[in-house]
This record gives structure tokens, sequence and C-alpha cells, in this order.
């Protein structure tokens, strides 16, 4: 979020090349993931075995890549904020014998609560931090 809110508007919404993500589709998605993962981690805590993970044309995660096409750095900043707040609540209600149990993630595999958090929100929003430098165009 720090870092979209000090883009200026043309390079948040710069596109690098044909097909790829602009900063603030990046944003998009990266308000609306962690909340979806966290629901999908919840399910698991709640009933061990359960299946987890959406495929790349979900409506949501398509409609959340799109929902910034209009708006500025600042919007798309605390869009983020406040998807990362509402995950964060998700995850501080699970319970600790919660963390152990064990889902199975679309792509990932048979994965605990803390495994999916950790790949599927953490590792996740860090590659999608990379990817919104480089569509900005700054390493910053």
């Amino acid at each position: 979020a720090r870092f979209v809110e000090g883009l200026p508007p043309e390079a948040f919404h710069r596109r690098p090349g044909p097909g790829d993500w602009t900063a603030a589709e990046v944003t998009g998605h990266v308000s609306e993931a962690p909340l979806t993962f966290a629901a999908h981690v919840r399910r698991v805590a709640e009933t061990p075995g359960a299946a987890v993970g959406r495929p790349p044309e979900d409506p949501g995660r398509l409609s959340a890549v799109a929902r910034l096409g209009d708006a500025g750095p600042t919007e798309g900043a605390e869009l983020v904020r406040q998807g990362v707040r509402q995950a964060a609540d998700v995850l501080r209600a699970i319970p600790a014998e919660g963390w152990q149990a064990r889902g199975v993630h679309s792509r990932l595999g048979e994965l605990s609560v803390a495994e999916m958090v950790r790949l599927s929100i953490v590792e996740h929003l860090r590659g999608h931090i990379a990817q919104a430098r480089e569509a900005a165009g700054t390493n910053a």
C-alpha cells in the first residue's frame, strides 16, 4: 500500500506490455486476494480436508483486477489496507489447533492452514509487490 500510494497516476496505470497487468490491476487483485484466501483457510480450519483455491478466471478475481481502472493510487492503497485488515481479522479468529488442520489447495496440493497462509497470502502478495513495481516501471 505504501508503495502504491506514492506512485504518480500515470505509473499506476502504465501497462508494461500486451497482456500485462498495470499496477492498478495488481492492486485491485491484492485488495481482495488476502480476504478471499483467509476465508478459504478458515474453512479448512473448521472442516479439515476441505478443498480450497480458485481458477484464474474466477469472477471475483477478475472483477477485483478491474476495480481500480479509473481510481488513483491513494484509493488503491486504502483498498489494500482494508483488505489486509479484514483478512487479518479472519485469521486471528482461527483457534490455535485450526492452524494445523490440513486441506487440499487446487494448485499446491495438501497443506496445513499455516502453510496455506504463508504460500497463498504472504508469498503471493510478495510476488505481486514485485509485479506492481515492474508494471509501474520502478524499483522503488
